[in-house]
Parts: structure tokens; sequence; C-alpha cells
């Protein structure tokens, strides 16, 4: 076929060769940034699966040693021969009981991380649309865009269940970030794993059903042909692409900024508050800095998938749509992958990359954090959130007064002297079991305790 206008509307659906300078150029800049983003996804993807894969085997190893363990009968006599009230102090000794049934409680069953468990299928998602994009390498091959082909068919099925995909675990990391960040709610391990079922199998119906109820095309010359600079789903059946595609991606779009801001306001509010109440303790909520940046996460999506999809809907309202506009649009919705592994690296950066994060169960403000400008390395919020199952909490901050009293007996920071030689373990144990030696000092005390 002959080349065509690089200006023509996007009902032309039949094949096009050679390509024209507008399609040639614009598909290489749409397949580099595929490329990129389809094996930055990819190595992410393969390194949480090698990680996962470890955690699974070191658990069941850790298990089996337990159970071993549990049948093998103890010979040490740890208590010296010593009644129980030489361990506790009076406080303590009624709540044995309590603490022998805490001990033959069989322990909590672990499980990876939700949000891992989130941005792994975000992963897929992604490698889906760099896929997509990636196979106009083709077209660049062949000098021209072939429909009726394999290679046609496959590239409008992966736009269609990599678009809708990566829209829809975005908008669940979403979801999960609000639930665990303003509602202090982290839903149950089975609540995510059905999730992230639920929305694989929407996304296959969804395109299933294109396929379907048009019975592949068959009356409209096929579902899946030249769409402008590459193939989709045919411009004769723009209501499937408006009830089967946009009309959920214009909802992704709008619940995940409407959760993000919710979240970025919901922080301020609180860091208010806090530093109102608290001015002389630790702040233990994300910086101004890091507070904006969750507002990085709706912003780069809508930067990215916006364009393409109100580029579509001009050209179903009859709008005249150039060939550069789409291919500057398809070069940013192919830029997903590579961004959201930059971006998810870089915030959430020690449930990915740590070794401990693979099953902590923090995955709000905890598992946040930033390159701080000016603070000379790498900050993360500050808060970790007392795991389920967990009676005490993980960090305790003591606040004393300064004065004359940490030298020696009766001063305020360190009551009778010997607190100031503790260590803050031993402070924390101290504690937790009821004695301690603070607070017998002089009246100029100011002792403040504050944890999580």
């Amino acid at each position: 076929m002959a080349a065509e206008d690089p200006h023509a509307p996007e009902n032309e659906i039949d094949s096009l060769t050679p390509l024209p300078l507008d399609h040639r150029r614009g598909l290489w800049g749409v397949s580099v940034l595929a490329g990129l983003s389809f094996v930055s996804s990819t190595v992410l993807l393969v390194y949480l699966t090698v990680k996962l894969v470890r955690w699974h085997l070191k658990q069941w190893r850790s298990e089996r040693q337990q159970s071993t363990d549990a049948q093998a009968p103890s010979s040490i006599d740890l208590t010296l021969g010593l009644a129980e009230r030489h361990f506790f102090p009076p406080c303590r000794r009624n709540n044995s009981r309590g603490r022998e049934n805490a001990e033959s409680t069989p322990r909590k069953k672990a499980y990876p991380n939700q949000f891992l468990v989130l941005v792994y299928n975000l992963l897929l998602a992604d490698i889906h649309q760099a896929s997509a994009f990636l196979l106009n390498a083709v077209w660049l091959g062949r000098d021209g865009i072939i429909v009726h082909t394999p290679a046609c068919w496959a590239q409008g099925w992966l736009v269609s269940t990599g678009d809708l995909s990566s829209s829809c675990f975005i908008t669940a990391i979403a979801v999960h970030t609000y639930l665990a960040v303003v509602r202090n709610y982290t839903p149950p391990q089975r609540a995510v794993y059905a999730t992230v079922i639920g929305l694989w199998v929407f996304n296959y119906l969804v395109a299933g059903l294109g396929v379907i109820i048009t019975r592949n095309g068959a009356d409209g010359g096929g579902l899946y042909v030249r769409a402008a600079a590459w193939c989709w789903i045919n411009i004769h059946y723009e209501t499937h692409r408006l009830a089967l595609h946009y009309l959920w991606i214009f909802v992704s779009l709008f619940l995940t900024s409407a959760l993000y801001i919710s979240v970025f306001l919901s922080l301020r509010a609180k860091s208010h508050t806090e530093s109102r109440l608290t001015r002389s303790q630790p702040k233990p909520l994300p910086s101004n800095q890091q507070q904006k940046a969750f507002l990085l996460y709706p912003l780069i999506y809508i930067i990215c998938t916006l364009p393409l999809a109100l580029g579509r809907i001009a050209t179903m309202a009859g709008a005249h749509v150039p060939i550069s506009y789409f291919c500057t649009a398809g070069a940013l919705i192919a830029s997903n992958g590579w961004l959201d592994v930059l971006l998810w690296g870089v915030t959430r950066h020690r449930l990915i990359f740590t070794e401990g994060g693979i099953d902590s169960e923090e995955s709000g403000i905890g598992s946040f954090g930033v390159p701080e400008l000016g603070m000379g390395g790498w900050r993360g919020s500050g808060i970790i959130r007392t795991p389920v199952g967990r009676r005490f909490g993980n960090l305790v901050w003591v606040h004393a007064a300064a004065g004359k009293g940490e030298e020696g007996e009766g001063g305020g920071g360190g009551g009778r002297g010997g607190g100031r030689n503790k260590s803050d373990s031993q402070e924390t144990l101290t504690g937790m079991m009821g004695g301690g030696d603070g607070g017998e000092g002089g009246e100029g005390g100011d002792k403040d305790g504050y944890g999580y």
C-alpha cells in the first residue's frame, strides 16, 4: 500500500507501508522507552522472585526446625532452682498464667509483605504494557504496520490488557496506602490475595469480552487493526473502546488521584497537630518533603496515561489528532514501567531492597522514605508501627531535662545517678519488667515516654 498522509484520521485501519517519516521517528522513541521499561521491570521482577523463593525456603526450613525442637525435650534447667518470684516483680507475678498461655500459643504464620505482593503484580502489568509498545520495533523492521498478522493482534491485545492491568494495580496500591496511612487499617492477607486474583480475572475478562462480543471484529475488518501509529481496537468499535477500556482508565485516574491527595492532606493535618503537641520530641511523621512525595504517585500516573486517553477520546469525537501527538503520548505511556521501578524503588526501598522488608508487616508510612535534600543522605519516615500480634511497641523515646542532676543523685535526668550508665536496651527492659531506678531523683526531673 502506498504511504499515507501522516496527518490522516485514525479511522484509516488498513496496513500502512512504507512508514512515513513522522511514523518512523515517533515509533523509534516509543520503542526505545518501551524497551527500557521492559528491561527494568523484568530485572526487578526477577530480583523479587528470587528473593521471595529464598524467603519461602527459609520459612520452610525454620518451620521444620521448630517442629523438631518442639519434639525434643530440654534437659537444661535455666531456673537454677529459684522460684518464679525471683524473676518478676510483684506486679508481674499475677500474670504467670497469661505468660504460659502466650508461650503455648502457636507462632503466627509469616506472610510476604502486602505492599510487595501488589508491587510484584504491578511489575507484571508493566511488562504487559511495555511488551505491547515494544512490538513497534516489528513495524520499524518491516517498514510498515501490517494488519491481520499475529504481531498486530498481539499488540492490540497487550495494549488492552497492559494499560488496564497497570491502572488496576496502581489503584490497588493507592487503596492499600490510604487504608494503612489514613485509616490505620491493614487488610487480611487473604483479602490481598483475593484482590490480586480478582484484578487479573477482571482484566482478562474485559479484554476477552471485546473479542467474544465482536467475534474478533468479524463485521468491521478485524478487532485489532491499525489505530493511528500502532495496532489496537478498531475505531469502528468505539463503544467497546469506551466501555471496555477507557471507562475503567478514567475511574482509575480519578480514584488514584483522590486517594493520594487524601493521604497527603491527612499527613499534613497530623503533622501540624503533632508539631503543636510535641515540639520537644522527635517527629514521628514524614517531613514536608516526604509528604509532598506522596503526590508523585498520581502525578506520574496522570502524566503518562492521560494524554493517550484524551487523544483516543478526541478521535472518537471526530477531532483531528496528528500522528506526532499519538507518538508522544505513546512514548509517555511506554515509560510507565521504568518510572514505576524508579519511583517505587526510591520511595519504598526499605521494603523492596532490604532483607527484612519481605515479611515486614509495615506497609504505611513506615515503609516510605525519600532522599532528604540537605540532610546528608537518606532519610525514612521515622515510623515503625507495632506488628500485629505483638504486645509492645517498637520505639520508645525517653526525654530528660538537662541539668546538674545528671551528674549525680537528685538530678531530674538520671534519678539516683545510675540511669546514665545504662544502655537503651537496659532502660527499656527495666521499664517493661516493672522496675526502674529513674524517677526517684529530685523534683526537677522531666521524663517523657513516647512510643509506637
